[in-house]
């Protein structure tokens, strides 16, 4: 009786040892589970908020393009710096132009430079042509450098987008 006590106290104790480590090994695999669904979570609310970061980003640089669009003297300063002493072709969109001449037209003539109308860029965007040098500050470019910067080689500059009633959202 005893001998079939001890062996049976045994058996039980082995079949519960071995359903505790069954157990125990579920609960570590829930645990690694855990912990990767959470690291993927961290990453994607990351990525989340780097989205929505560069997205209130792009907004406020149309809105300062809108509200002050001044701030393409700025562009063409820094621009000139960039290029060898001489004669530039500055090309900017044609409201930019007129800005720009009214501002600093004489002291571009001065320095002999021409300012020339060009539909295809964007308000707030200027190429510099000069020999043996081109300054690329458009909008697109500059953005990208940004971005770049930032680990997002593919992310382009995208205008705001426009409601029905033909105004900019952004």
């Amino acid at each position: 009786y005893a001998a079939g006590f001890e062996a049976g106290r045994e058996a039980g104790h082995a079949e519960g040892a071995a359903q505790v480590g069954e157990a125990v090994e579920q609960l570590q695999q829930l645990a690694d589970n855990l912990d990767q669904a959470l690291s993927k979570l961290d990453q994607e609310v990351a990525e989340e908020l780097m989205a929505l970061s560069i997205e209130i980003a792009r907004q406020m640089v149309q809105h300062t393009l809108v509200e002050r669009p001044e701030v393409i003297l700025d562009t063409i300063r820094s621009a000139l710096t960039q290029i060898p002493q001489g004669h530039a072709q500055i090309r900017l969109h044609p409201d930019d132009l007129d800005l720009v001449k009214e501002h600093m037209g004489e002291q571009l003539g001065h320095a002999g430079h021409r300012l020339i109308e060009d539909t295809e860029l964007m308000r707030g965007s200027c190429r510099i042509d000069s020999a043996g040098a081109q300054v690329d500050a458009t909008l697109e470019t500059r953005w990208r450098r940004v971005l770049e910067t930032l680990g997002r080689e593919r992310a382009q500059w995208q205008p705001a987008d426009t409601v029905p009633d033909g105004r900019s959202e952004g």
